[in-house]
């Protein structure tokens, strides 16, 4: 229950919420789970960069919308990894929860995810982008750590501790998701 009272501490007063992580850890379930209980807008990054059946948007646009939200007068919470504008969301955000889930665990859940929305579309995604599988997806996840962990880790290094949360293990992750769920975040 200590991890939780931290939580809660780190959490209170914070209106502009990041929530990264490797590919499979989590985010978009817990940045979901998280903006119900504080009741902020959650903005899935996935669902701002594609666009219907695939397509994209450039980086130009996908820069524009982004600014948007993070020049907004309104509370958020950002899930996503796109480290191209990590530093540009970090600067701004009074808050970043890093999932740093094992790369295992993310295949797991990566593979799960495939068949849970095997017919339909996955809510933080567009229309047509129907959950994917392929061999080299799983390998793009295995190496987040060397492509984005170590990087975030050295961006984060100079960051106030009262700004960082780490949910290092997939029992504290599961056990926070528990307690959001029940809502009893900040009551």
């Amino acid at each position: 229950m200590n991890e939780w009272n931290n939580l809660q501490k780190v959490l209170k007063n914070k209106q502009r919420i990041l929530v990264i992580g490797p590919n499979g850890a989590g985010k978009s379930t817990f940045a979901t789970m998280l903006g119900e209980s504080l009741a902020i807008n959650v903005f899935h990054l996935d669902k701002i960069f594609w666009k219907r059946n695939w397509e994209h948007l450039s980086e130009q646009e996908f820069e524009q919308d982004l600014d948007g939200i993070l020049n907004s007068e309104e509370p958020y919470i950002i899930d996503g990894d796109y480290f191209s504008s990590l530093k540009k969301r970090v600067d701004r955000a009074d808050l970043v929860i890093w999932l740093k889930i094992p790369g295992f665990i993310c295949i797991k859940n990566i593979v799960k995810r495939r068949f849970k929305y095997m017919f339909k579309k996955r809510p933080d995604m567009a229309e047509g982008c129907n959950e994917k599988l392929s061999l080299s997806f799983l390998n793009y996840a295995l190496k987040y750590n060397g492509r984005s962990g170590k990087p975030t880790e050295i961006l984060l290094k100079d960051i106030n501790e009262n700004n960082l949360f780490i949910i290092n293990s997939n029992k504290s992750f599961k056990k926070y998701c528990h307690l959001l769920a029940e809502s009893k975040l900040l009551k």
